[in-house]
């Protein structure tokens, strides 16, 4: 079964664009990650990104977890609050 990382990140305001651009410049750590599939950030709010990240494994997910840190300690000055991030199993239906 697939491992689904889920994360919520409250920013300051006026930070999107940066936090964005700083997602983008950061993506390939995580998408490098063993048993990484991909991931989505998708704007759930006028300050806030929900971050989906699907693995292989819950395992490979939690194993994710130091370098995800990492990224989210250089968004440290952008972010209103600590991300909430929790790690699911579930199914991931790939685009045919």
């Amino acid at each position: 079964m697939a491992g689904i990382s889920k994360t919520v990140v409250n920013l300051k305001p006026g930070k999107m664009e940066e936090v964005t651009k700083l997602i983008d410049s950061q993506s390939g750590l995580v998408t490098g990650l063993e048993g990484n599939i991909g991931f989505a950030v998708a704007v759930t709010g006028e300050d806030e990104l929900t971050i989906l990240g699907i693995y292989q494994s819950s395992q490979n997910a939690r194993d994710a977890s130091d370098t995800v840190e990492k990224v989210f300690s250089e968004m440290a000055d952008f972010v209103a609050s600590p991300p909430d991030r929790s790690v699911s199993s579930g199914v991931w239906f790939p685009a045919i």
